[in-house]
């Protein structure tokens, strides 16, 4: 009576409240028949003349309203005498008489009766109807204070008003939720902040299909809270989204909503490696990360697989896009480690834990698990076990063998899921003019490799692929080039037929290969030589017989590369070219230009560049134009077999003398140069082939050899640091006496 207003009531009912969730049913009894006592009389002496508005409504039905579950008949019936009475005086403030009725209140009457039944159904289904009735009658400005009450209730101690707190929640949201668009981030946040206490299963599933209800109603704001909440998710977030990947059109219209905020996205930050260190690296942003986590989720749920089949292509794609954006790169530094699961918080029949929080602080390894999800649902599971046979998932998380592990990725879709490929290409190509050049690495890679299949020929692809390429030549990553060109020696193999019909281009864009400048490792040159080997032996004499010269030109320095790699597709590659000679004098030069060199590389350290040698110089022996000479590589020079270096080598200056007179000077001269070869075994090799030269050379073509230059050169050898070399150098010193 001395504080008879909205102030006073709260006062003294906080006092009570503390009672209601007692563990003691008289405790609880006793409150709860006190609330009703004091609200009956605070009804009865209201004053209308001092209108205002009942601010504490919301809390106090929020407080009252799960106890008509309560275990204890008398609460519940007290309970609901106390929510009609907040009601009645609600509709006081309202400006209503004190004795006015309202038929919807006074029908809580009627529900009394039913609160006294001992099946829970019963009582959760009167619950529900008392809802439809607070809803009517609650005020918008009243509605959040109800809301976070209930949010409260989650936790109750007693089980059944904790699961009648959570279905309240639900009806109510769900006819009055669209009203609360600015409310609904905080209602989440208390969502996720209160689901540690809530071990009720019931009550947990059906806070999911209020978050559900939330979702079907802000579904911008829901999405872009869930996603800001804190990586590693917790187990609450995880149920969340697994939740969200059941509702059919609800998780196409999710899935669709990430996909676009996935392309605008900034994927990483490069920081400061350390205060001390000037070097950078790159980390992680969240949202993205935790974007990938939500799709992976999601598909968790077996139910997303009709949402999934409708945006296949474009969740591929977006997943292979972040797997180039994750490689390499650490976790945000503000992500807690994963905390520890609460004994026995979770009940059997839950879903099982996610693997969300073990692998946020792995991004790449979080969308390799999304992935993976994704070809379950998309029913390739025979795709997936070829994968895991080859060691594509432990390839593509390593930075070094990532575009490795992206091939094999590529090479397994042609194989398995080819009609996705149109529209998964469709939605990677934007991503080769991306800025970031690990995205355009990944995705070149990808493509690289698909026209090295012939299903890309068979899905109308090539065309679109091998221009994609071409402009990738440009790119200023080195990496990105090296793949470019990969792919277009690929066509050779995935569409041989096609090969003819872009001679130009792809010779054009091979040959620049060869004269790229900004290749330090050639890499780029390699790529370049491999693919013209592949591309001509598809391509017919006409198309390449006019750059068989100028190929030849560019490959010579490649012969000498310290990559044997290099020396060896040099090697391989000119041996090719062979076959487009058709005995024209000016590729017979360019052969005797090189026949040294080919020679001395019989003694290459590397058995791969001994057998290219081998194959170069028996494919290319008929061109030039001895017969004896050619029969000797054809019957000397096998993969398989062995080769006595110096018999070989002294037989055959002697044919060279016979049948090459005039190339004597230059073949001496080329001879000597490689004096200064890096390899010991080439040096050696070139100190006994000037010394079986003068040993054979007749008198006659004394005149054709620079003597001085030959004696020069093998002094410098008799000091070389390799006791072969000094030893072959002796040797071909030793042969002087002829003269």
């Amino acid at each position: 009576m001395q504080d008879l207003n909205p102030d006073g009531l709260q006062r003294i009912f906080k006092h009570l409240k503390v009672w209601l969730c007692s563990e003691m049913s008289h405790e609880r009894e006793r409150a709860m028949r006190t609330a009703a006592e004091m609200l009956a009389f605070y009804l009865n002496h209201l004053n209308i003349k001092k209108m205002g508005a009942f601010h504490n409504l919301g809390a106090l039905l929020g407080e009252l309203i799960p106890r008509c579950t309560d275990p204890s008949p008398p609460v519940r019936l007290a309970a609901m005498d106390c929510i009609q009475a907040l009601l009645y005086v609600q509709l006081g403030y309202e400006g209503f008489d004190l004795d006015h009725k309202d038929e919807a209140v006074d029908k809580l009457g009627t529900l009394s009766e039913k609160l006294t039944s001992s099946d829970m159904t019963v009582l959760y289904r009167t619950c529900s109807e008392l809802t439809k009735i607070i809803s009517r009658h609650v005020p918008q400005q009243q509605l959040p204070a109800l809301v976070f009450t209930l949010l409260d209730g989650l936790a109750d101690p007693q089980t059944d008003c904790a699961c009648s707190s959570s279905m309240v929640l639900h009806v109510l949201l769900k006819s009055r939720g669209a009203s609360l668009q600015d409310q609904v981030p905080e209602v989440l946040e208390a969502m996720r902040v209160r689901s540690p206490a809530v071990s009720e299963e019931q009550v947990r599933t059906v806070v999911a299909q209020t978050l559900l209800v939330l979702a079907a109603q802000h579904l911008q704001t829901v999405v872009n809270v869930l996603i800001s909440f804190p990586l590693p998710f917790d187990s609450w977030c995880c149920e969340i989204w697994f939740s969200l990947g059941a509702e059919g059109t609800l998780t196409f219209q999710i899935m669709e909503m990430i996909l676009e905020k996935l392309n605008v996205m900034v994927p990483f930050v490069d920081k400061k490696d350390s205060v001390v260190r000037p070097s950078t690296v790159r980390v992680a942003t969240g949202p993205p990360l935790a974007m990938t986590c939500a799709l992976h989720e999601m598909m968790l749920n077996g139910r997303s697989q009709e949402a999934v089949a409708g945006l296949f292509p474009r969740l591929f794609g977006a997943l292979v896009v972040r797997l180039g954006s994750s490689v390499g790169v650490l976790p945000p530094r503000d992500a807690p480690a994963p905390a520890r699961p609460r004994r026995g918080a979770r009940p059997p029949n839950r879903r099982p834990p996610s693997t969300c929080a073990a692998l946020c602080c792995y991004g790449c390894r979080v969308a390799v698990e999304a992935l993976r999800v994704l070809l379950v649902r998309a029913q390739l599971e025979k795709m997936l076990r070829a994968l895991k046979l080859v060691g594509a998932w432990e390839k593509i998380r390593d930075l070094q063998q990532h575009t490795e592990g992206v091939t094999l990725l590529a090479r397994h879709m042609a194989k398995h899921a080819g009609q996705h490929l149109p529209a998964i290409v469709d939605n990677l190509h934007p991503n080769l003019s991306n800025i970031y050049e690990c995205q355009r690495i990944t995705v070149t890679a990808f493509f690289s490799e698909l026209l090295n299949h012939r299903g890309v020929t068979e899905l109308q692809l090539m065309e679109a692929l091998m221009s994609h390429m071409t402009e990738r030549l440009a790119d200023p990553c080195c990496a990105v080039r090296v793949l470019a060109m990969r792919g277009l020696g690929n066509i050779a193999t995935g569409s041989p037929e096609k090969v003819n019909m872009y001679a130009k281009q792809l010779l054009a864009a091979m040959s620049s290969g060869l004269e790229d400048k900004d290749d330090p490792s050639r890499h780029i040159a390699l790529e370049a030589m491999s693919g013209l080997s592949k591309v001509l032996l598809c391509l017919d004499q006409k198309n390449v017989q006019i750059l068989v010269v100028y190929i030849f030109m560019k490959i010579k320095p490649f012969l000498e590369n310290e990559n044997e790699r290099v020396r060896c597709s040099s090697m391989l590659l000119l041996g090719t070219l062979s076959k487009f000679a058709c005995g024209e004098p000016v590729f017979r030069d360019q052969i005797h230009n090189v026949l040294v060199s080919l020679l001395l590389h019989l003694s290459d350290p590397s058995p791969q560049v001994v057998k290219a040698s081998k194959f170069a110089m028996r494919v290319c022996a008929p061109v030039l134009g001895s017969e004896i000479v050619t029969a000797m590589f054809q019957n000397h020079l096998h993969d398989d077999r062995g080769l006595h270096h110096g018999e070989f080598i002294n037989d055959l200056t002697k044919y060279i003398i016979r049948d090459f007179p005039s190339m004597l000077n230059f073949y001496h001269i080329s001879i000597v140069q490689f004096f200064e070869s890096p390899w010991p075994e080439v040096r050696a090799s070139a100190a006994m082939f000037i010394g079986f030269l003068l040993v054979n050379l007749p008198e006659e073509h004394l005149s054709d050899m620079n003597m001085g230059s030959v004696i020069k050169g093998l002094v410098h050898l008799l000091q070389d640091p390799d006791p072969l070399v000094r030893a072959k150098a002796a040797e071909a010193m030793g042969h002087f006496h002829h003269f």
